[in-house]
């Protein structure tokens, strides 16, 4: 699987707490185990939620900096890490768990961050409102609690945010 491709099945593996870092780094099918699972669920609402984490970011980094500087997997992996890094803080995800997820696309070279200057940060937080996840005007994240258990429809502050991209 190439490095990009890592960057989309990821949220797959973020589900599975039975995938060891090989099993991560390898690009275990999401048609597996509870990716399988989720897939089947097309309304985007419960399970197949769960399988949008990182991208409320990834889509945002895609749309403000125009299709094609990023590739989708890159720009997704820059919203797992984040994502991981938002779920330390609100949800207590273990440092080792979000170190963990950082290292899986590091170890693949993918980008893990995004330099933003104000412009750049505005136009972020513009598109994140354009996301399909946003509900009743209030942009929602999916986040992890632990490797093998994550929460949707999470409220992220403007802050929280700025703090890890």
């Amino acid at each position: 699987m190439c490095c990009s491709g890592l960057g989309q099945t990821a949220p797959c593996h973020v589900l599975d707490e039975a995938v060891d870092d090989e099993g991560l780094a390898g690009g275990v099918d999401c048609g597996q185990g509870v990716g399988g699972e989720v897939v089947q669920d097309e309304t985007e609402n419960g399970l197949r939620a769960i399988l949008n984490f990182g991208h409320t970011i990834g889509h945002a980094i895609e749309n403000s900096f125009g299709y094609g500087k990023f590739l989708h997997g890159e720009a997704i992996a820059i919203g797992q890490v984040a994502a991981a890094r938002l779920s330390q803080q609100i949800l207590g995800l273990q440092s080792g768990d979000a170190d963990r997820i950082e290292k899986l696309f590091v170890d693949a070279g993918l980008p893990v961050k995004i330099r933003l200057n104000a412009a750049q940060r505005q136009k972020l937080f513009t598109a994140m409102k354009l996301d399909k996840k946003v509900s009743g005007g209030e942009v929602t994240f999916v986040l992890a609690e632990k490797i093998g258990r994550v929460k949707f429809g999470c409220k992220v502050t403007t802050a929280a945010i700025n703090s890890v991209v």
